[in-house]
């Protein structure tokens, strides 16, 4: 949580986010009281106001705590954070939306059963959301790297030169059935994977330092369970030779 709290980016889209809800919550709640002639409409509409602005900063907040936490991880692997944070960012959308749905559902009906339901919804309704913001984001980034690129002004190419392209572009387009195997068979299947699903490739060099730490890791368990080994057979030895003092003393 202090990570969390000293994080800028962190607490800014924290508070970003619990405004503009609150200010949807009010709106809400505005409506809600004109159509049902609810009085006094200004009671409504702040209790609206409020309950949104909670729900949205316990969601916000467990959401980057997670991601604190991901993240954290990620640096003992020595990963960096544009490899999982589509991962990281998805699986902390799910489980804030499903701890936020089965508060609100066991709050406001008081039963298991509802605080179950309400966690499956609003935990799908978060992985939609996250999956929607991705993909968009993912577009924008896209786009601006596309208009980044310096337009290439090229010449209209001589027959020459398209019946050649023609001829080396025919028998890698075949349609024949051993030509269709042996490309699937070629093409690696985890690279058909969209972005946000949680598996990858990863190196052989960073799959390398992944098990350089984890034997490190290991190590030291292993060190720290000899000392622990070693401590109880000191102890057993004084136990001994205590039990042969008093036998001796009798």
């Amino acid at each position: 949580m202090s990570a969390l709290l000293a994080d800028r980016d962190a607490r800014r889209r924290i508070l970003t986010g619990t405004a503009a809800m609150a200010v949807v919550g009010s709106a809400v709640g505005l409506n809600v009281a004109i159509l049902r002639d609810l009085q006094p409409i200004t009671r409504h509409t702040l209790t609206m106001s409020a309950n949104w602005a909670f729900c949205s900063l316990f969601f916000l907040t467990t959401r980057e705590a997670l991601l604190a936490e991901q993240r954290s991880r990620n640096d003992t692997l020595h990963l960096r954070m544009s490899q999982t944070r589509t991962s990281d960012e998805m699986f902390s959308s799910v489980i804030a939306g499903g701890l936020t749905g089965g508060m609100l559902a066991f709050i406001s009906r008081g039963r298991r059963q509802s605080a179950i339901t309400g966690a499956a919804f609003f935990a799908a309704v978060a992985a939609a959301g996250q999956f929607a913001y991705t993909k968009a984001n993912h577009r924008r980034q896209q786009m601006i790297l596309s208009r980044m690129q310096p337009d290439s002004v090229s010449e209209p190419p001589s027959s020459e030169s398209k019946t050649e392209a023609t001829a080396v572009e025919e028998p890698s387009q075949s349609t024949s059935i051993i030509s269709r195997l042996r490309r699937a068979v070629s093409v690696d299947p985890i690279t058909l994977l969209p972005d946000w699903f949680p598996f990858r490739r990863i190196p052989s060099e960073e799959y390398r330092e992944i098990l350089e730490l984890r034997h490190e890791e290991v190590s030291f368990e292993l060190t720290r369970v000899r000392q622990v080994l070693a401590d109880m057979d000191r102890r057993e030895e004084l136990l001994v030779a205590r039990l042969q003092s008093k036998q001796d003393n009798i």
